[in-house]
């Protein structure tokens, strides 16, 4: 007896869900029961889209956003901070800003 293959390995990819929603659109009432998204990614031979879907999902596990958004932020706030002190100043050497923490 021959046995099934095994299903294929899925990557979540969005998951939304929408609670009711009722919308009045200059008269045109709309009346939205609840809705549920689910979109995964199927990888496998032949499977095009739901490998690179895969591929891309995984690229980020394990990065920490928060603190690269962070930091991204602090340097943005901080080069902001010298060029306005360098207009304020005619040009003077800018002080180093500290964020507060």
């Amino acid at each position: 007896m021959t046995q099934p293959p095994p299903e294929p390995t899925t990557c979540p990819i969005l998951h939304l869900d929408l609670g009711p929603l009722d919308l009045n659109l200059l008269g045109l009432h709309v009346h939205l029961n609840e809705v549920v998204l689910n979109i995964e990614a199927i990888p496998g031979a032949g499977n095009l889209l739901g490998n690179l879907l895969c591929a891309i999902a995984g690229l980020l596990d394990g990065v920490d956003l928060g603190g690269i958004l962070g930091d991204l932020l602090r340097n943005l706030v901080d080069a902001l901070v010298r060029l306005l002190e360098g207009l304020g100043t005619g040009g003077a050497a800018a002080r180093p800003v500290t964020p507060p923490t």
